[in-house]
C-alpha cells in the first residue's frame, strides 16, 4: 500500500481542511501534510495520553515515524478503572522517543514482571533522559522496579509518588529496595508523596541512604493515616531530616502532627537553615489547637541559637476550623506563636485558610472569625503579617 505521504497534496490539503477542529485526526494530518510546520507538530504531539484504547495505535505510529517521535515530550499513562487492563508501553517504543522528559503513569506501564533481561536494559537506557516522574502506586511490589530505573536516571529532578490505600499492611510495605552509592544517584529538587502513609516505609529505605535528597528544595508529604497507622512509628521523620539542610519549601499533613523528638537533637526550625515556606494541612481530623501547639514547638529554636537569623518568610495553615475552635486555644499558645515569629527579620506572612462558616444564618460569620484571629495575634496583625482566607 502506498504511503500516506505519497497522496497528492491537493487531497492532503482537503483532508486537513475537513479536520481542522478534530485533534485526533489533526495528529494524522500533521504526519502527512507539508503545511504543518514544526511548531504545529510540537503543539499536537508534545503531550500524549496513552490509554488501553489508543496505546497500540501509538506504537504503530511511532515505530516508523522518527519525525513524529522527536516531538513527544510528555507521556501520560493513567490508571483506568473502567477498563480491565491498563495501557502498556514496550521499552522499545519508549526508546524511539528520545525527547520525552516527563512521565506520569500507573504503577506498571512497562509490564515489569514480563520483561526479559534485554528489554530491561533497553528500558533503563530509554528512561535516562527523564526529568520528571509521577507514579500512582496501588501495588507496592512495583516500587522496587521503579527504583531500579530511577537509580540510574541522573537527569531526574522531580519525583511524585501517590499511594492508593488498598488495605496493604506495614509488613507488606517493607519491601527490599535497591540502594546504590549516593555519588551515582540523581539529586532531586522536588519530592511529593501523597496517599497511604505506609508508602513512606519503602521510600525512606530507598531515597535516604541512596542520597536522592541531598539537594532537595521542595518536599510535600500529604499522606493519610488510617486508624491502625496512628500507633506506628512516624516514617515521615527520616525523609524530612535527610532533606532538612537544603529544603526551601516544606508541606506537612498534621493529622497526626509529625513527631519532633529525634536523636541526637529534637527537630526544630533550626534544623531547616534554608527553609523559606512552610505549608501545614490539618484535615480531616486534626484540631487547630493541637496543630498550633505543634507549630509553636517547631518554631522554638535551641537556646544556643540566636533568634531572628532564620530564612523563614511564610507560613500557611490550611485547617478546618470555626471561631469556637479559636476561643478554646489558650492565650499562652497565641503568645508563644507571636514571640517565635516576631523576631524573625525575614518573616512576612502567616496565613490561615480553611474557615468552615458553620455559624448558620450569620452573614458576617467570617468577619467575626477574622476579628477573633486578629485579637489573638495583635502584633502580627499590626505588622501586616497576618491574613485569613475563606
Amino acid at each position: 500500500m502506498a504511503s500516506l505521504s505519497d497522496l497528492p497534496q491537493e487531497l492532503v490539503a482537503k483532508i486537513v481542511a475537513e479536520f481542522h477542529d478534530d485533534t485526533p485526526n489533526l495528529r494524522t494530518c500533521a504526519v502527512i501534510s507539508r503545511t504543518f510546520l514544526p511548531w504545529s507538530r510540537l503543539h499536537l504531539f508534545s503531550a500524549v495520553r496513552l490509554t488501553g484504547r489508543n496505546a497500540y495505535a501509538f506504537r504503530i505510529l511511532i515505530a516508523p515515524s522518527p519525525t513524529v517521535a522527536m516531538y513527544v515530550r510528555q507521556l501520560d499513562i493513567p490508571m483506568e478503572v473502567s477498563l480491565p487492563t491498563f495501557a502498556l508501553l514496550p521499552p522499545q517504543t519508549l526508546a524511539h522517543l528520545p525527547n520525552v522528559t516527563h512521565l506520569s503513569s500507573h504503577c506498571d506501564p512497562f509490564g515489569f514482571r514480563q520483561l526479559s533481561a534485554t528489554e530491561k536494559l533497553v528500558l533503563v537506557g530509554a528512561t535516562r533522559q527523564l526529568t520528571t516522574v509521577h507514579v500512582f502506586i496501588d501495588r507496592v511490589w512495583s516500587l522496587p522496579e521503579w527504583a531500579v530505573l530511577l537509580n540510574g536516571c541522573c537527569s531526574l529532578t522531580e519525583l511524585a509518588i501517590h499511594a492508593e490505600s488498598t488495605g496493604w499492611s506495614v509488613e507488606e510495605a517493607v519491601v527490599q529496595m535497591p540502594v546504590v552509592a549516593p555519588e551515582s544517584t540523581p539529586r532531586l529538587h522536588t519530592l511529593r508523596i501523597s496517599g497511604d502513609c505506609k508508602i513512606l516505609i519503602p521510600l525512606g529505605n530507598w531515597l535516604v541512604p541512596s542520597g536522592f535528597l541531598a539537594a532537595l528544595h521542595t518536599l510535600a508529604t500529604d499522606v493519610l493515616y488510617l486508624q491502625d497507622d496512628y500507633d506506628a512509628p512516624d516514617y515521615r521523620q527520616p525523609i524530612v531530616l535527610a532533606a532538612a539542610p537544603t529544603l526551601q519549601t516544606l508541606s506537612l499533613h498534621l493529622d497526626p502532627p509529625m513527631t519532633l523528638a529525634a536523636t541526637p537533637h529534637a527537630i526544630s526550625i533550626a534544623s531547616f537553615p534554608r527553609l523559606r515556606k512552610l505549608h501545614l494541612r490539618g484535615v480531616p481530623d486534626a484540631t487547630i489547637g493541637a496543630s498550633l501547639q505543634w507549630l509553636v514547638a517547631l518554631l522554638q529554636a535551641p537556646t544556643d541559637i540566636s533568634p531572628g537569623h532564620g530564612a523563614l518568610e511564610e507560613i500557611s495553615v490550611d485547617h478546618t476550623m470555626i471561631r469556637r475552635d479559636l476561643l478554646e486555644i489558650p492565650h499562652a499558645t497565641w503568645n508563644a506563636l507571636e514571640s517565635a515569629l516576631l523576631p524573625e527579620a525575614k518573616f512576612r506572612m502567616l496565613t490561615f485558610k480553611g474557615y468552615e462558616g458553620s455559624a448558620i444564618g450569620m452573614a458576617d460569620a467570617f468577619a467575626h472569625f477574622s476579628a477573633t484571629m486578629r485579637d489573638r495575634l495583635p502584633a502580627l496583625h499590626a505588622k501586616g503579617a497576618l491574613q485569613m482566607l475563606e
